[in-house]
């Protein structure tokens, strides 16, 4: 996907890339603004890649110099996340958790769901490593 892409090019400390980076990460982000669905744990893991997407692109956005912007993500990036922890909970004690689909045998960057990833995961340096597997490039620009 361009969200992912784009987290992967973020990592980059070539500014030509990163300009590339935040052009597919802001095209990722607004095409998840039209996604639509029945299937809950598939809108959930968008809007959590959203995210993460939204995260990466806030660090980009600070290390270029770029503060409104990078606070205007990383609020966004909160706000939407804190959203889907609160619509998962309440789903969660409304009905039984949601099934599942089976699991395919390979994974393309698609494991986190709405109860695995929040704003204060996302400042977490083992969880950008151990679970979203982000460079650490990367992870210092959110650090």
């Amino acid at each position: 996907s361009s969200l992912d892409a784009g987290i992967d090019t973020a990592s980059s400390s070539d500014p030509k890339k990163l300009e590339e980076a935040k052009s597919m990460l802001k095209e990722g982000i607004q095409k998840t603004k039209t996604v639509e669905g029945r299937d809950i744990p598939l809108l959930q893991r968008v809007i959590a890649k959203e995210g993460e997407g939204r995260m990466a692109l806030a660090s980009v956005a600070w290390t270029s110099g770029d503060r409104p912007e990078a606070e205007k993500q990383l609020g966004l990036a909160c706000e939407r996340l804190d959203q889907l922890e609160a619509d998962a909970i309440n789903r969660n004690k409304i009905n039984a958790p949601p099934k599942l689909p089976p699991r395919l045998l390979f994974n393309i960057d698609d494991g986190v769901g709405a109860l695995d990833i929040s704003c204060t995961r996302l400042r977490n340096r083992e969880y950008l490593t151990e679970r979203l597997e982000w460079p650490s490039t990367l992870q210092e620009k959110v650090g």
